[in-house]
């Protein structure tokens, strides 16, 4: 299966692996049907053995079904955790300024730690902080 998510503690977090298509969007939707999952867990994209090249159109398609997930429970701000291959990182910055224009808030990060800790933050302590 090339998306698997889990529940831990205020975030879900999706690890993705190979070419995940439509599938990450299809396990977000499945998550927040579960009972597990309570309202307002922000989402942790760990895709550093993706291998999709998706286009700018999938891209934008994406993040306009994320951005829908948020009246189920999905909070506004999620991070990604890319591998070394630039287009990861490419294709992150993409979805994030779409998901930026849907009023939603992505960051980018290298490795699970500073993701999971940016996620765990108030929002406001972010900004505040200009991360």
């Amino acid at each position: 299966m090339p998306v698997s998510w889990e529940i831990r503690g205020s975030l879900l977090i999706l690890t993705l692996s190979g070419d995940c298509g439509d599938e990450v969007v299809a396990a977000i939707a499945r998550a927040v049907r579960h009972p597990d999952f309570p309202p307002g867990k922000a989402v942790l994209f760990d895709a550093r053995l993706a291998t999709g090249h998706a286009t700018s159109y999938d891209a934008q398609r994406r993040a306009a079904q994320i951005v829908s997930l948020c009246s189920e429970g999905v909070a506004r701000r999620c991070a990604i955790v890319v591998g070394t291959r630039p287009y990861q990182y490419g294709l992150a910055r993409m979805t994030a300024a779409y998901l930026d224009f849907e009023g939603m808030e992505m960051q980018i990060f290298k490795a699970m730690e500073p993701a999971i800790d940016w996620l765990e933050r108030p929002a406001e302590q972010t900004r505040a902080a200009g991360g």
